[in-house]
């Protein structure tokens, strides 16, 4: 077992004293959800690769724990207590026996409730930035569990590299595309509820026949592997929200390939093998979506 301490390469001193990590989304590149466990819990077997999209977080070390929430603001509360990132730094204090302190700055982009793990992102690399900083001298591994108290996402961010997660999403493997990949994010301007989509996954008894070969997949370049791609909650999110399923039915045909749901939603993606080939796919559908949702290209990141 690795005792590697998380790298401090993504950590930059912004100035004396203060310093700054990148957090970064994710995407599923598909999603296999099993039956729900006696604890509440649903394992799953899904392969997250960061992308090149990320919230920012800052931390001046002075002063009692507060935290400071700017950019995608809305429905983020800057209570330590109440936000993923202030329980992050709460956390990492008691394990360590020390007083969380200190101003955490987090300035959102990934928006909330878009399926792309920014809130489980900015958690784990508050660890990560907290555990280097106050020189706790936690290693990966505790880091890990540390995060997966706080979510089922949280753990992947802590090494945030492709990999295939099983388990809760705590248990992770490296799995790397043998190609580059770019990716074009569709932005819907509403997300769903994580919650309602489990809820009609459970109620649906009908059985699910999963035909996907992660380590096929992985050696498919982009156009072929958009085409084998599957996601167990697309069912569910597109009877909760048949808005969403007209969004990805118009956008598919306005660019002539498969359009695919990240994690629970909202946020859709269709997968490009170069950035000109995404910048022309999200050329189109930005003029065709117009104001359902706004388009983004970012970069499939194999390490942060």
């Amino acid at each position: 077992m690795s005792t590697l301490l998380p790298s401090s390469s993504r950590i930059q001193e912004a100035s004396p004293g203060c310093y700054v990590i990148h957090a970064p989304a994710k995407i599923n590149l598909g999603l296999r959800v099993f039956p729900i466990r006696a604890d509440g819990y649903h394992d799953v077997e899904t392969w997250m690769v960061p992308v090149s999209w990320h919230d920012t977080i800052t931390y001046r070390p002075e002063g009692p724990l507060r935290m400071e929430v700017t950019g995608r603001s809305e429905g983020v509360p800057p209570e330590p207590e109440r936000n993923l990132i202030g329980k992050a730094a709460l956390l990492l204090g008691k394990t360590t026996q020390r007083t969380a302190t200190g101003c955490l700055q987090l300035h959102k982009a990934i928006p909330t409730g878009g399926g792309m793990g920014g809130g489980s992102s900015d958690a784990a690399h508050t660890l990560v930035l907290l555990n280097q900083v106050w020189d706790t001298g936690l290693h990966n591994e505790q880091l890990i569990e540390l995060a997966a108290q706080l979510g089922s996402d949280v753990a992947f961010f802590v090494r945030c590299s492709a990999a295939l997660c099983t388990g809760r999403g705590e248990i992770m493997r490296p799995a790397r595309s043998y190609y580059p990949l770019y990716a074009v994010l569709i932005l819907p301007t509403q997300g769903i509820s994580t919650k309602e989509i489990f809820q009609r996954f459970d109620a649906d008894t009908q059985p699910r026949i999963w035909t996907g070969n992660w380590c096929k997949w992985a050696a498919l370049p982009a156009d072929e592997l958009n085409q084998v791609l599957a996601n167990d909650l697309e069912k569910p999110a597109f009877a909760f929200a048949p808005w969403l399923e007209s969004l990805r039915d118009t956008a598919a045909v306005a660019i002539g390939q498969k359009v695919h749901m990240t994690g629970s939603g909202s946020t859709l993606f269709t997968l490009a093998a170069t950035a000109g080939a995404a910048e022309s796919l999200a050329e189109t559908l930005t003029t065709v979506l117009a104001h359902e949702a706004q388009t983004m290209c970012v970069k499939v990141l194999r390490r942060t």
